[in-house]
């Protein structure tokens, strides 16, 4: 579909729901062409791609507001995805607090490097992008390797009753490789960008493989607390979920440590994370939020002091302010959180540690208190001891248990280089572009069956 489709489809489906009563809506349309490459032991064995236009709303009826989506464009089929939608509205019960999606229009930023073409036909790319991704796997000592390589290209368009219209095309090329030495010793690696030309699946291969032919070396290690380094794919769990964390409604759900800390120190002063959809050829950067504000550049933390919550119009109300572009259907939310880089080259951080340990993923990460922040995580893919400022093996059996503000706090060190990292197992936030970190006493304890 081209953005005047899908406009005229978003023009339909708005005029049906005000035909119907609705005093608000916002109709949010993305067509894309999607493609994927499995490969698993050292092949590839499935390659597919999929055409999917989807057609979300939210609409508005006496402050009651209902989130709606559907595959089934058709004219008849819209008629009566509406028309359902508008019966059930009236079971929602209305908000007490209210604000009207915002008056357009709107001037949206232009941002560089968001499409490249070359991804609408991107097959064999993306297959000759798993053969190197395999072969610098098996080349540093793997056995078995296996992943994905992903792309998506297309369009989105938002159109609302506030006067809001805009229109943005996209691509995103994403791969993972998973790397087995033995049953037990794995390696993880990633790479993704906007372009073919930004991803590099020779070192997500290399690194995968190299960290599960390291992990074949396994040395003793007790539960407790060690200085730990997180590396990329760990980074970007944790570094989403700092991110997510500022979320306006999950602090007004007390699901959140930062709760009443606006303007407290919570982090070392090394910790700047910012909010930043408008950073050139980011990964998820984009320039309108989905109640048809222009994004904008928010800094989440800045030198360990927390700035701001991150807002839709409806928590902006709760809390008194103004939106900050940030608005999902449902949780205001992160685009596309960076960490400011520091010092440190990798090897540097390792020696620093001395006695200490190198978690590459952290996966399954779960809260046993959001409001305070404790939380565990599963460790893999290269968890590795460090005496005497050198890595002497891999471990295993441990489990990584501690608190978000105690990472914040007490991180010493964070590397020069930082990288776009997302990943499948990344579930607790946005893309990000991370550095390595380095954080003094973090809690390990016996992973249990």
């Amino acid at each position: 579909m081209f953005h005047e489709e899908s406009i005229g489809l978003a023009e339909r489906a708005l005029k049906l729901a005000e035909a119907r009563g609705a005093d608000e809506v916002a109709v949010h349309v993305q067509s894309v062409t999607a493609r994927q490459v499995r490969f698993s032991n050292n092949r590839v064995d499935v390659v597919k791609s999929w055409i999917q236009i989807e057609l979300e709303m939210q609409i508005v009826k006496d402050r009651r507001i209902m989130i709606v989506s559907t595959t089934n464009i058709t004219e008849e089929g819209l008629a009566r995805f509406v028309e359902s939608a508008m019966e059930r509205i009236s079971r929602v019960p209305p908000r007490e607090v209210y604000a009207p999606l915002p008056e357009g229009p709107f001037d949206y930023p232009v941002i560089p490097g968001l499409y490249d073409p070359r991804v609408d036909e991107a097959q064999e790319a993306l297959v000759d992008a798993a053969a190197r991704g395999i072969e610098a796997a098996l080349s540093e000592g793997a056995k078995r390797v296996a992943g994905t390589v992903r792309s998506y290209a297309g369009h989105e368009c938002l159109l609302t009753t506030g006067s809001a219209t805009v229109c943005e095309r996209f691509s995103r090329v994403n791969m993972e490789v998973r790397a087995l030495a033995d049953g037990l010793s794995t390696g993880h690696g990633a790479t993704c960008s906007r372009s073919l030309d930004g991803i590099d699946p020779e070192r997500a291969g290399r690194e995968a493989g190299a960290d599960a032919a390291a992990s074949t070396k396994v040395v003793d290690a007790e539960p407790g607390k060690y200085d730990a380094l997180f590396g990329w794919s760990a980074m970007a769990t944790l570094l989403g979920m700092f991110g997510y964390m500022a979320s306006g409604l999950r602090v007004l759900m007390q699901m959140s440590p930062y709760v009443e800390k606006i303007g407290k120190q919570i982090g070392s002063e090394l910790i700047t994370l910012v909010d930043d959809p408008l950073a050139e050829g980011g990964y998820s950067s984009r320039s309108f939020d989905l109640e048809g504000y222009p994004t904008r550049r928010n800094v989440i933390i800045e030198k360990g002091v927390l700035k701001t919550f991150l807002h839709n119009r409806i928590t902006a109300a709760h809390f008194r302010t103004k939106s900050t572009a940030n608005a999902g259907w449902v949780y205001p939310e992160p685009w596309y959180v960076r960490m400011k880089p520091g010092d440190y080259d990798e090897d540097e951080i390792v020696a620093e540690l001395r006695d200490g340990i190198v978690v590459k993923n952290v996966t399954y990460l779960r809260f046993q208190n959001y409001r305070t922040g404790d939380f565990s995580a599963v460790i893999r893919d290269g968890v590795f001891r460090v005496k005497g400022g050198e890595v002497i093996g891999a471990i295993r059996g441990l489990r990584l248990s501690d608190n978000v503000l105690h990472l914040l706090r007490d991180t010493f060190a964070t590397s020069k280089t930082t990288r776009p990292v997302t990943h499948w197992w990344a579930e607790w936030g946005p893309p990000v572009e991370t550095p390595l970190l380095a954080v003094r006493q973090v809690g390990f304890t016996a992973a249990t069956v």
